[in-house]
């Protein structure tokens, strides 16, 4: 890091595109994102800003954080970008700049940062989006969701089918037609609803708490969506750390500041539909070998680890599909066989039939 930190610096206090050209810059820390790497900067202004170089799909990523920020950071919603460049000399990746945004981390736990959270969220969503030029990387509604998961049914079906593992392949004939039902009354309702913005990638990480309010950070899949999507995207994967009271209280205190009122039931359509997505999502990294194949001699600690996580993973995922579906639970000693027919699934044998 300490060779890029010298090049950032470089660039920052020399580069024409800067705005600190000519400038005292002093680098304060650094760590490293998902996908890019970050610098806290002290400037000679006084100001504290973070330099963002991004190391994945920067272009599309870097346009879509700045003018995120740049629409909402007057609201208090997001901080204040500086600038970005496309080809910033001396770096091999796009950079942006944005103000340093002061506060703490946001904890779901804590009901304060519950309701500062949902009142910064849906006030995102209940914003103008006609001057935002992108859509989210996110499907924009509920029609083109289905249209992409739905895709990958009849491939996923084939191949569970001719494995052999009979209970997967009821479960996933039995949860699919559920599927289809819900879609045969909700698309002509909620399919092809008007996008508006969303932030693109809600998590707790992704906030920040100060007097009172909640900073959304980390911009990078802003652009026209489906709030309804991101809600329940945001509720499914928003990890252990709150409770279903919590989850519940945050819905509520959203519905004060966004009183759409069809969004309530798209959200648990998503939520319903998220359940069964986690279902085949694991199937086919499986299919798609995305995990390591056990060996037909026995496996080695990398795939038995992959290989428990996998059964546990895929057995809590359809007890909560078809709970969530209103389906029959899982039967006595359903587990035990679904744990067979998931290692003979991730069998070298199978995967390279």
């Amino acid at each position: 890091m300490n060779a890029w930190t010298q090049a950032v610096q470089g660039y920052l206090t020399g580069a024409a595109s800067s705005n600190f050209r000519n400038q005292e810059v002093t680098v304060k820390s650094h760590w490293q994102g998902r996908d890019n790497l970050l610098w806290r900067v002290h400037c000679g202004n006084g100001a504290d800003a973070v330099f963002k170089m991004f190391t994945d799909a920067g272009q599309a990523r870097c346009r879509r954080q700045f003018s995120g920020q740049e629409q909402f950071a007057g609201a208090g919603l997001a901080p204040e970008p500086l600038w970005y460049d496309r080809y910033p000399p001396g770096l091999p990746r796009q950079i942006l700049v944005y103000r340093w945004a002061d506060g703490e981390s946001l904890t779901l736990a804590d009901p304060r940062h519950r309701i500062a959270h949902a009142d910064a969220v849906a006030r995102v969503h209940c914003a103008d989006g006609g001057d935002v030029q992108r859509f989210s990387p996110h499907p924009f509604n509920l029609l083109t969701f289905w249209q992409i998961w739905q895709a990958g049914e009849a491939p996923l079906r084939e191949w569970v089918s001719a494995a052999p593992a009979p209970l997967l392949s009821e479960y996933l004939s039995t949860l699919w037609a559920a599927a289809h039902r819900l879609m045969e009354t909700a698309l002509p309702l909620f399919g092809e609803t008007a996008p508006s913005p969303i932030h693109g990638d809600l998590t707790a990480d992704n906030a920040l708490f100060h007097k009172g309010q909640a900073v959304l950070v980390d911009w990078e899949f802003f652009g026209l969506g489906d709030p309804a999507q991101e809600i329940a995207r945001f509720l499914f994967y928003g990890g252990d750390e709150w409770s279903e009271e919590g989850r519940v209280g945050w819905r509520e205190h959203y519905s004060y500041s966004n009183s759409d009122p069809s969004l309530p039931d798209r959200a648990d359509i998503y939520l319903q539909l998220f359940n069964f997505q986690a279902v085949t999502y694991l199937l086919d990294g499986i299919r798609q070998r995305a995990v390591p194949p056990v060996s037909d001699t026995g496996p080695d600690e990398e795939s038995t680890r992959y290989l428990s996580f996998l059964k546990s993973a895929i057995t809590v995922a359809l007890h909560r599909s078809v709970t969530s579906s209103g389906l029959s639970p899982l039967g006595k000693g359903d587990s035990d066989l679904l744990a067979g027919e998931i290692e003979f699934l991730t069998s070298s044998r199978l995967q390279a039939g």
